[in-house]
């Protein structure tokens, strides 16, 4: 697997999961997910993985968007919620996106 797509897996997963704590019980998966959660983020990682411009950047400054109708409003309820809680959960892995945002 393409090394940063496994590294936006683990980023959307830790997002994904602030999200689905705070607004979802019932099943979980293995990472804490519930199934809804989970085909949203399988379902956004599979558009990056064939994105045309090799997914450079991050999609919200891209041009086109690989993510259409349901599945994109689906994906930015998600990251609305849960990026600005990633600043104090994982520091890490927001200093890695906003320096990828700033290239």
């Amino acid at each position: 697997m393409n090394a940063r797509i496994d590294k936006d897996r683990k980023t959307l997963e830790a997002i994904g999961l602030i999200y689905c704590k705070a607004h979802h019980g019932g099943a979980k998966d293995a990472a804490g997910l519930c199934p809804s959660c989970r085909h949203t983020i399988e379902g956004t990682l599979e558009r990056t993985a064939s994105c045309p411009y090799g997914h450079e950047g991050n999609c919200e400054d891209c041009d086109i968007h690989c993510q259409r109708g349901e599945a994109r409003e689906r994906i930015r309820e998600i990251m609305r919620y849960a990026a600005p809680r990633m600043t104090f959960r994982h520091p890490i892995m927001t200093l890695g996106y906003l320096r990828k945002k700033l290239r």
